[in-house]
Parts: structure tokens; C-alpha cells; sequence
């Protein structure tokens, strides 16, 4: 009985001492996660009693090796420093949560890669830089940092070789430029995109990669107009090259012009020394032309009639009175019947002075004309 009793006893402060060491063990952290972008990678965790006395421990094991950090406080760790080529391997992150000389059990562990081709919880993604936009020769000019130098002392590019590999898509989808930019060539990438159509607002989709790490895509949008007008400048220069270039070649001709004159006017007068010297004709007075008149035959010259009916006195005209006069015994001297008679009379023979006689004159030897008057002697 006593032996039964004494067992029970036994049983029962076993069973209270390992009740009392599975109160004592440390909890575990929960909810471990990470945050990588082009800067650098960041283990979080979450932890249900926290105590000043409580530290954690993470550990990064990628494909070869293992690595541990040291103890902190934080419910987060920068872990890039423990991360060995990332461009390829992959990384398992557990953390241990440590209070005096115990341990927690290690926590879930999670799984992340920079490598595109690698399965993992998540995939670790670089982001391009700011992009800038502008309008250049009718396309749309598009220019950024170069990665490989903003980020080349990140643990994402850390033992990379590889150049960057890039693509501009506009939105449409119907044009697609992609280029190389390397380390040793190009502080900034820059590339140039066609758009089938001019409207305000262009926008662009980026992406890239350097070698199995990829970037995140992004978007830009440019307002504005990106046709290429011609410049006034293009038009204004050549137009005064050609005016200053005639103004000078009219100088030139004005001045040798007023050179030729002015030697021509030195060496005329030597040229020709008699070409001014008149002599003395302007001295003398001109002399009278005497008209000699042709000598006629005696039997051809015509005498004249004098008839007192067909002369007319000249009449000196001192003042309107005498002209009033004069036309007044010229008006009287025909009679009434005067005119009548003339108009009357035989024209025939177009003569005006019927009252001659009608004679047959020689002009020359067997050369008659008719003729009125007296007969010549």
C-alpha cells in the first residue's frame, strides 16, 4: 500500500515538473515575411509576448551556405549583407526567437529570389528609374538613369556582369523600341518612340531586364505637342547671308564703277586732245545765203495781167472802226444776183474767172495746155 502510495506521488511531480518546463519555453515568431526592392532586402516578423528580455535571431540559407545574424530587439532586420549572388540563387529565411539561454523553435521559413526562373514564395523586382519625357524630331524622346550605375552597390546587382536589356511600348501597342544600355558605355538610357497619329497626350510602357532580374513595368505620359516645327531661324539666315551677300557684291560694283569714271575722265582728254577744240567758227558771224534764181527761156516765162477788177487794195487798219469799213464795202460790192450768177455759170473747167478769155498755150515744143488772158509775145 505504502509502496502505491509512494509511486502516485513520484507520478504526479513528474507530471508537475514538465508542465513547468513546457510553460518555460520561449514562443516561436510568427508571420515572417520580405520586403525586397532595388535598395536592399528586409525580414519582418511578428512575436505574441513581447518582453525587454526577448531577442531574435535571423538565419539565410540559400542553396550552399547558411549565414546567421546577430541578436536584436526589432521586429525587422536588413539581411542584404547576408545575401551571396543573388543574381541566381534563391534565399530560405527562418527566424529564432532567444530569452537568456533559451531558444524558440525556428519559425515558418519563407522563400525569395531576385532569379526570374526560380521558384519561389516571392520574386524580388528592380524598379527603373524616373523616367523623363520630351518631345525630339517629331518622336517622343525618352531618357532615364542608367540602373547598372544607380544601383551597383545594391545586393540585387551585386556580381553582375550583365548589360541592361529595355523596351518602350507606346500605348497602342502597334510600336515597340527596345535597346541595350551598358555599364561602361552610357550613364543614361535614352531612346526615341514613334506615334502613328498626333493627339495631346503620349504615354509609354516600360520594361526591362538585366540578365534573370527583372523590372518592374512602368508607365509614363507626356501633354504637350511632339511635332517638329521648322525653325524662323532655319528661313531668317540663309535669307541674310543671300541680302548681305548682294548688298556687298553692289558696293563692290558702285565702287569699282566710280574708279572706271574717274580714270576714264583722266585719261579722255589725253586719248582724244582734239575732240573739244571747235577752232573759230563760234568767233564769226554767219554769213547771208544769197538765192540765186534759175535762169528761164524768155518765150516760157508768164507775164502778169494786170486787172484792176481782181486786185485788192490793201487797206491800213488803225483801229476796229476802218475794219468795220472795209468789211463793209466788201460786203457791198456784189450785188444781190452776184452769187446766183457765179453758181450759174459753166464749171466745167473748174476756173474761177470766166470773163478771161479761154487761149491755147505752148508750154514747150509740141506741148499746149489752154490758158486765160491776153496772149503771151
Amino acid at each position: 500500500m505504502r509502496t502505491q502510495i509512494y509511486i502516485s506521488v513520484t507520478v504526479l511531480i513528474l507530471f508537475l515538473k514538465k508542465s513547468d518546463l513546457e510553460a518555460a519555453t520561449v514562443p516561436s515568431p510568427e508571420s515572417v515575411s520580405v520586403q525586397c526592392d532595388s535598395y536592399g532586402v528586409e525580414a519582418r516578423w511578428e512575436y505574441p509576448e513581447v518582453h525587454q528580455d526577448v531577442y531574435f535571431q535571423v538565419k539565410v540559407k540559400d542553396e550552399f551556405d547558411e549565414r546567421y545574424s546577430n541578436l536584436t530587439r526589432n521586429l525587422h532586420l536588413n539581411i542584404s549583407s547576408m545575401l551571396l549572388r543573388p543574381a541566381f540563387n534563391r534565399y530560405c529565411v527562418t527566424v529564432t526567437a532567444v530569452r537568456g539561454g533559451e531558444k524558440s523553435e525556428p519559425s515558418a521559413f519563407f522563400i525569395f529570389s531576385f532569379n526570374e526562373n526560380t521558384s519561389s514564395n516571392i520574386k524580388c523586382y528592380l524598379d527603373f528609374p524616373e523616367v523623363e519625357l520630351s518631345p525630339k524630331d517629331g518622336r517622343l524622346h525618352v531618357q532615364f538613369t542608367n540602373p547598372l550605375h544607380l544601383y551597383r552597390n545594391s545586393p540585387a546587382l551585386r556580381d553582375h556582369s550583365e548589360d541592361l536589356e529595355y523596351c518602350v511600348e507606346t500605348d497602342q501597342g502597334k510600336n515597340k523600341v527596345c535597346e541595350t544600355c551598358q555599364m561602361k558605355q552610357n550613364t543614361s538610357c535614352e531612346t526615341s518612340v514613334v506615334f502613328s497619329e498626333h493627339r495631346g497626350e503620349y504615354c509609354i510602357h516600360l520594361t526591362g531586364n538585366i540578365g534573370q532580374t527583372f523590372f518592374n513595368p512602368r508607365s509614363s505620359c507626356f501633354r504637350g505637342d511632339i511635332r517638329r516645327y521648322t525653325p524662323f531661324t532655319v528661313y531668317l539666315y540663309p535669307v541674310l547671308g543671300v541680302t548681305l551677300t548682294l548688298l556687298f557684291i553692289t558696293g563692290i560694283i558702285i565702287l569699282l564703277e566710280k574708279k572706271c569714271n574717274s580714270e576714264m575722265k583722266k585719261k579722255v582728254p589725253s586719248m582724244f586732245p582734239h575732240f573739244f577744240d571747235f577752232g573759230e567758227t563760234q568767233s564769226h558771224l554767219p554769213k547771208t545765203l544769197c538765192v540765186v534764181a534759175d535762169k528761164v527761156e524768155p518765150h516760157l516765162q508768164i507775164e502778169l495781167v494786170e486787172d484792176p477788177e481782181e486786185q485788192t487794195s490793201l487797206v491800213l487798219l488803225s483801229d476796229n472802226k476802218d475794219l468795220d469799213r472795209v468789211y463793209s464795202e466788201d460786203k457791198n460790192s456784189y450785188g444781190p444776183n452776184d452769187l446766183v450768177e457765179d453758181e450759174q455759170s459753166d464749171l466745167s473747167d473748174f476756173y474761177d474767172c470766166p470773163h478771161a478769155p479761154k487761149q491755147k498755150r505752148e508750154m514747150s515744143p509740141g506741148d499746149t495746155v489752154d490758158g486765160y488772158g491776153p496772149k503771151l509775145l
